[in-house]
């Protein structure tokens, strides 16, 4: 893989791990901030490679009430990236809220070569046993380490 392509892999991956709050049922939007833990790339042919990830995420709502507002917990994924720079993913989030609740998420990065998605709430425990929500995903800064991702949707119950 190119330092070209591996950088824009470590920038994906480094913010790809996004979450929505629950809060009202409705439009809500929020960043991740995100840091790497774990990146182990594996090469299967010269230029494509599966490379297996796993961060720490806060999740800050724009709604401060929002129970999700200063959520964190810990995302994994695997993204396959190919020698033209094309790149595809998908992967799980948990976050647990000062209540002590935890929610999950499904992400997907479909193939291309921006660093933006989707997600889908999946349900948690205490508040977000039947948590529902989905809507698009953005990475809008990454610094070695660090990124954050932009989120807007439909969150609900």
């Amino acid at each position: 893989m190119n330092a070209k392509s591996k950088l824009a892999c470590m920038a994906l991956s480094a913010g790809i791990c996004i979450s929505p709050g629950i809060c009202l049922a409705g439009k809500c939007s929020g960043h991740n901030i995100n840091n790497m833990l774990s990146w182990e790339p594996n090469e299967l042919v010269k230029g494509d490679s599966l490379t297996t990830f796993k961060h720490t995420s806060i999740f800050v709502s724009e709604d401060p009430s929002s129970p999700m507002h200063l959520a964190a917990g810990e995302c994994g994924g695997t993204l396959i990236s190919a020698s033209d720079g094309v790149m595809q993913g998908g992967g799980n989030c948990s976050r647990k809220d000062k209540d002590g609740d935890v929610y999950h998420e499904q992400w997907t990065f479909p193939a291309g070569k921006e660093f933006k998605g989707t997600w889908k709430l999946v349900g948690g425990t205490g508040k977000y046993t039947n948590a529902s929500g989905t809507g698009t995903w953005e990475v809008v800064m990454s610094q070695g380490k660090m990124a954050a991702v932009k989120w807007v949707g439909n969150c609900g119950r």
